[in-house]
């Protein structure tokens, strides 16, 4: 699916940029070329090395991997990972959690109710405290009648730093996204700034292809504020992507975007349409 769109972009002439140009339009205020794009991914999983990185090659289109440092490091099972393994694994069809003073309960017959409820745990965790949520997952394991492996499992596991090399030297770039993604709002002052400057120190230490720009994790507008936006630039780095699903709009006076530390991001649709739409700017006319 990913080549049929890259096959797409490079028969229409797109421009397809890395994280070096974009920086340079951001920092020198200069018109992005029409139709130009740029790829992301996040976190930093195997099949990224393994799957992502020859399809991107093939087509000579630059990327950007956001790393969690802990994650690729081999310290770190992302907890939203724990949540849908452990749904995957339960043999329950129903589940009660409390959420502070909410009760939740959910119920699934099919492996596609199965996954709508893992979301809606995932959603109502992300709201929660970073040092409340290892005690709900606990609870959550509990209720679903299962125990965490003490191993990563194959479908979870991060690149290692050693295929992180692998990809840079075929040209990918690395931002960092947190040392264990906790959604920055979430924690207080130390731990947000550390997140933010661990997770960037470890990748220049690992690679050359560090790119000085930031991931929010989870990236909605309340998922990071100046705080964030400020400790950022503190570190050195030169703009920050969020997930707010907007363009970059570009006049012939440059790119109008007042903010390099919330950059939109619109998440890869599965529709060759929608991808075509966003990918053209035929969505940004259509709010207009």
């Amino acid at each position: 699916m990913l080549a049929r769109r890259l096959e797409y972009l490079r028969k229409h002439r797109y421009r397809l940029l890395s994280g070096a140009d974009i920086l340079d339009h951001l920092e020198n205020h200069t018109p992005l070329d029409e139709r130009s794009v740029v790829f992301t991914v996040d976190d930093g999983y195997a099949d990224f090395a393994a799957i992502g990185e020859p399809v991107f090659a093939a087509y000579d289109c630059p990327v950007i991997v956001f790393l969690i440092t802990d994650f690729v490091a081999g310290r770190l099972w992302n907890w939203f990972d724990k949540v849908e393994w452990a749904f995957r694994e339960s043999p329950r069809q129903t589940l009660t959690l409390e959420f502070g003073p909410v009760s939740v309960s959910l119920a699934w017959s099919n492996s596609f109710e199965r996954s709508e409820a893992s979301e809606a745990v995932i959603e109502r965790l992300k709201r929660v405290r970073d040092d409340e949520k290892q005690l709900l997952l606990d609870r959550l394991a509990d209720s679903l009648e299962v125990s965490y492996p003490s191993v990563v499992p194959e479908r979870d596991r991060a690149m290692t730093w050693q295929e992180v090399r692998g990809c840079a030297s075929r040209g990918v770039e690395f931002g960092p996204h947190t040392i264990a993604h906790p959604i920055l709002s979430q924690v207080d002052d130390e731990r947000s700034k550390r997140e933010i400057v661990g997770s960037w120190e470890s990748i220049k230490a690992e690679t050359a292809a560090a790119t000085p720009i930031f991931c929010y994790p989870n990236g909605t507008p309340a998922d990071f504020s100046g705080r964030e936006e400020a400790a950022v630039a503190a570190a050195g780095m030169k703009a920050a992507f969020s997930t707010v699903e907007l363009p970059l709009i570009s006049t012939q006076a440059g790119i109008e975007w007042n903010d390099p530390f919330a950059v939109p991001r619109f998440h890869y649709p599965e529709n060759p349409a929608s991808f075509v739409e966003i990918a053209s700017g035929l969505r940004a006319l259509r709010a207009d």
